[in-house]
């Protein structure tokens, strides 16, 4: 198969994926966002920031080093495997330890317990983090889009089912648990991986020093998208978080949908033809004008249609939101 088609098929598929999830997640978003308070999603914004950095740390680092490899064995999809999972364990005490500094920080009791729970999934992700990887790295978006769709449908449903028996921000934190759970479950299945009982130090610094740079710059920028919300968080109160959270997640569906799959099927892509700079540069800077194309447009439209589209969608409670999404849809372009 011709490097053109593999990419084609593989975008088509992980924009399937991409899509509906996305569908999925709006969808629910929409019903969520009729039946909580602005309130109940800023305690969520509040503890995004560490989410993220959590996340960043276990994902972004050796299993792209992974995708990136080549004449791998067993030993090295292994070693990664136990480094993830021992990381995630060490991650999740620190968390557990942390958060009632985070919680008197934002003056936000609840956080202690908001956080202790959320950030579960952590240890939950690092048992397929490899599995993932490997699927990324063979171009299998067609499994992953067999695995991700059920696991948004099976999330969004347990959120939905709280928020009505009201369980309030609750619903929000167990609906991404349950999800990560249900999707893990789903890549031991469909991966047909499983480690074998070895590490081995030569690899892990082989994977680690091309890991740790992906993972320093990932942590910057996910500190930078976020520290907005600590600002916020720290200085106004929980329904300003919310407002922002929801125009942030707004202007998310259209850079997220075309970003993100571009992001997973041009890495490994790009892996097959790291050797040729010219062709590399030349296929970056075509991927990049699409993008910018398609994108510019679809948000100057939504920046202008924002009121009623907040007000049709959210009801509106959640109008004081408009004047955050118009400005996020400027920054992004």
């Amino acid at each position: 198969m011709s490097l053109k088609k593999q990419a084609t098929i593989g975008f088509v598929w992980t924009f399937a994926q991409q899509f509906g999830n996305q569908l999925i997640g709006f969808v629910v978003s929409v019903i969520l966002a009729r039946l909580l308070l602005p309130e109940e999603f800023g305690l969520i914004g509040m503890i995004a920031v560490f989410v993220a950095i959590g996340n960043t740390l276990l994902h972004s680092g050796l299993t792209k080093s992974l995708i990136r490899g080549e004449d791998l064995n067993a030993e090295d999809y292994s070693t990664v495997f136990y480094f993830n999972l021992i990381a995630s364990i060490l991650l999740y005490i620190i968390i557990f330890f942390l958060s009632p500094l985070i919680a008197e920080f934002y003056e936000q009791r609840i956080l202690i317990d908001l956080l202790r729970v959320y950030c579960i999934s952590f240890i939950i992700s690092a048992f397929s983090a490899v599995q993932l990887a490997r699927l990324t790295k063979f171009m299998d978006f067609k499994t992953q889009t067999i695995i991700a769709i059920p696991s948004a449908i099976v999330g969004g449903v347990v959120g939905i089912s709280m928020a009505l028996l009201g369980f309030g921000v609750w619903s929000l934190v167990w609906s991404s648990v349950i999800s990560s759970a249900v999707n893990s479950t789903q890549l031991w299945i469909y991966s047909k991986w499983t480690p074998e009982f070895s590490f081995n130090y030569e690899k892990f610094k082989f994977h680690f020093n091309y890991g740790y740079k992906l993972t320093l710059s990932e942590l910057l920028d996910r500190i930078f998208s976020n520290i907005f919300l600590i600002v916020i968080g720290k200085y106004f109160s929980p329904a300003q978080v919310g407002f922002y959270t929801r125009a942030e997640t707004m202007k998310q569906l259209p850079v997220s949908n075309l970003s993100n799959a571009l992001n997973r099927v041009t890495f490994p892509l790009f892996v097959s033809i790291q050797n040729d700079e010219v062709r590399l540069k030349r296929v970056y800077k075509k991927l990049m004008q699409m993008v910018v194309f398609v994108i510019t447009p679809v948000l100057i439209i939504l920046a202008v249609l924002a009121e009623p589209t907040f007000r049709f969608l959210f009801t509106e409670k959640w109008l004081p939101a408009v004047p955050y999404f118009q400005i996020l849809c400027i920054t992004v372009i």
